[in-house]
């Protein structure tokens, strides 16, 4: 699995720890969702590509994904909670969950 990183020119970065949490909730989140489909899509997970924009909290599925992946994860990735302050917390990681 790809993880792309959207850059912000904003001085409020997020910490590199943050970030390795944060990589990690969406790696898990779209393991389940395979694994909730059909176990065998495992074998897939290196065809997906997400993006994370860091700086709002948003994580999208990438374009460049082959279909059904595309429309299967993108459905069922559910967005963490967008903050008035663009920081991410801790509470946002654990608000990235997916549909079952």
């Amino acid at each position: 699995m790809e993880i792309i990183w959207k850059s912000s020119t904003s001085k409020q970065q997020l910490a590199y720890v943050q970030r390795l949490e944060l990589e990690y909730a969406v790696r898990l989140q779209v393991i389940k969702i395979l694994i909730s489909e059909a176990e065998h899509l495992m074998d897939y997970l290196s065809l997906i590509t997400v993006e994370i924009n860091a700086h709002y909290g948003s994580v999208s599925v990438h374009d460049d994904t082959p279909e059904p992946l595309l429309s299967m994860v993108s459905k069922k990735l559910v967005q963490p909670l967008q903050k008035a302050s663009p920081k991410i917390k801790n509470k946002t990681l654990a608000a990235i969950s997916f549909i079952g």
